[in-house]
């Protein structure tokens, strides 16, 4: 229902601009919002993540500094090689 909504209101503001949205436009605009959907904020060992994304939106957007265990910005460094 979520991403309708999203699809619904990016369709209505291509559609006041002169030309509307291909296929691949609307993807890629979905995209972010696709990914912030796919994770969520349960609280899981890193080496049950599947990515370096996952592990950035846990600490960053759940705010579960354990995933930087030694503060230097880079979390579940067995995913990560750099900060997010």
């Amino acid at each position: 229902m979520r991403v309708l909504s999203i699809v619904l209101l990016i369709a209505a503001a291509s559609s006041a601009t002169a030309e509307p949205l291909s296929a691949a436009d609307l993807r890629a605009r979905l995209t972010p919002y696709q990914t912030a959907q796919a994770y969520d904020c349960r609280d899981v060992s890193c080496k049950r993540l599947r990515s370096c994304e996952e592990a950035c939106f846990k600490l960053i957007q759940c705010g579960q500094s354990k995933r930087d265990g030694d503060h230097d910005g880079i979390p579940c460094e067995n995913l990560c090689r750099s900060r997010c």
